[in-house]
């Protein structure tokens, strides 16, 4: 098992709301293009310009509700698949899986009757899901052994707290990456004033 190294110290929290619009953004970009709309088209469909969707596809702005509502109408898709997917229903549920298809390329798999989610060996996501496996299966076998209420209760509370707190001994190679990405666009953004500043120089 990997110690967690995680040098910027930002919580998932913090970063999941700071990313929010870039994930949003490039979303309405994939379905834009594969409909076969310039930026400038979208836009006049629902009421802005070009420039506005290009702010939004760059994460450098989020859409409010209505008008992710009335781009998801422009665009021929649910607002849901420009969000991102809430579990707590089995439509939101269905949208996680085609967020994690895309993301992680895992594949769904029939045999007989039973359905089960494939996972590339070779994928970052195959690590995570084979740790919660181990945990989950001594889970189930404590819980057989046990003898008592209170032993059963132990047992599901080290199970909940291991839910709660993953992934406090694996490096999130996700998160770094992400992490990777913030960085190179705040050096974009500050190569980009330095060289108006540059100009602006010039110019006196």
């Amino acid at each position: 098992m990997i110690v967690v190294n995680n040098p910027f110290g930002q919580d998932l929290v913090d970063f999941n709301e700071e990313t929010e619009a870039d994930r949003i953004g490039s979303r309405i970009r994939t379905i834009r293009t594969a409909r076969g709309l310039s930026q400038a088209e979208l836009g006049e469909k629902v009421g802005l310009s070009a420039d506005r969707i290009q702010k939004y596809e760059n994460g450098a702005r989020k859409p409010k509700n209505d008008m992710l509502k009335r781009l998801a109408d422009a665009l021929e898709v649910r607002p849901l698949a420009l969000t991102d997917p809430v579990t707590i229903s089995y439509i939101g549920a269905m949208y996680a899986f085609f967020e994690m298809e895309r993301s992680f390329h895992i594949g769904v798999d029939k045999t007989q009757e039973e359905l089960s989610i494939s996972i590339d060996s070779q994928s970052e996501l195959y690590r995570y899901i084979d740790e919660w496996y181990k945990v989950y299966k001594k889970m189930k076998s404590d819980m057989e052994l046990a003898s008592s209420d209170e032993e059963r209760k132990n047992i599901m509370d080290s199970y909940h707290n291991w839910e709660w707190n993953f992934p406090s001994k694996i490096i999130d190679r996700t998160e770094l990456r992400q992490q990777k990405i913030r960085i190179k666009q705040k050096i974009e953004e500050l190569q980009e004033a330095y060289d108006q500043l540059d100009q602006e120089d010039d110019e006196e």
